[in-house]
């Protein structure tokens, strides 16, 4: 970057929709964080939200209570920054929402071709990690410049990302929900019983990590080949039932081995 960025707080006014045949919105109220930081003057957003989809949505969440429409935003892995007002809150339901209907307006695109290898940390996240590209769809939608380059600059060199941006309210904020995104629990899709494992210790052997495995199930297959650093194995095996694949999957994906090494599972 050419220069530090000054940092702003979420900058959305508080605001009061009145629905009518036109849907339209009107500004105004006050905010839910303390009065002394400074807001943005105008609403930026991602969507129109005077869509007839929008507004149908919108009427559903503004029939929640607040304390929902807070938890429901956390259980998607977005976390909800305590600067943000009530109003901000629920269109940011709304858009999380029709994100993961997939009914977002102008959402007919084709959906972009994961590729075949990333190059930085940032973009790994992006594919690999469903909350932190959340955090970042929202971000965008918000216009909220200071945060997305924090973020990209966090992940590939956290060092410097310190360096040029500790020390302000905003900073702490942002790499909060930074961190809360990256360490959010995947959940993946199991159809079928066949994973794909790595990040056991190669002390154990395949007979070792046969028993482990079996504790969930019968295993029609197993493959287990030595790490190239000669440290931990990796390979695949399929369960007979999708079930017991999925149970494995939910109690071994992630679990810290110790040194440094976190057993990776993965549906196939």
């Amino acid at each position: 970057l050419a220069q530090p960025l000054r940092w702003h707080p979420r900058y959305m006014t508080s605001a009061a929709l009145i629905c009518a045949a036109a849907a339209s919105f009107l500004v105004g109220g006050g905010p839910r964080a303390p009065a002394a930081l400074p807001r943005a003057s105008r609403i930026i957003a991602a969507i129109d939200y005077k869509d007839p989809a929008v507004a149908a949505e919108f009427q559903k969440v503004q029939e929640r209570p607040i304390e929902l429409v807070e938890a429901e935003i956390e259980k998607s892995g977005v976390p909800v920054p305590p600067s943000l007002n009530e109003m901000d809150m629920r269109l940011m339901l709304v858009e999380l929402r029709m994100r993961k209907a997939g009914t977002m307006p102008g959402g007919g695109k084709a959906a972009p071709k994961k590729p075949a290898s990333y190059g930085s940390k940032y973009e790994e996240a992006l594919w690999e990690k469903p909350a932190f590209k959340r955090l970042i769809d929202d971000y965008r939608a918000r216009g909220n410049t200071n945060a997305l380059n924090l973020a990209t600059e966090y992940l590939n060199s956290p060092r410097q990302a310190a360096d040029r941006y500790a020390g302000t309210g905003a900073y702490d904020e942002t790499v909060a929900a930074i961190d809360a995104a990256m360490s959010a629990k995947v959940e993946q899709q199991v159809t079928s019983g066949r994973v794909a494992f790595g990040g056991f210790p190669a002390a154990m052997g395949e007979a070792a990590i046969r028993m482990t495995l079996e504790g969930f199930g019968p295993l029609a297959s197993l493959s287990v080949d030595v790490s190239d650093d000669g440290l931990s194995c990796r390979g695949a095996a399929e369960f007979e039932t999708v079930e017991a694949a999925k149970a494995c999957i939910d109690k071994y994906d992630g679990v810290d081995m110790g040194l440094g090494t976190t057993l990776e599972f993965k549906a196939l």
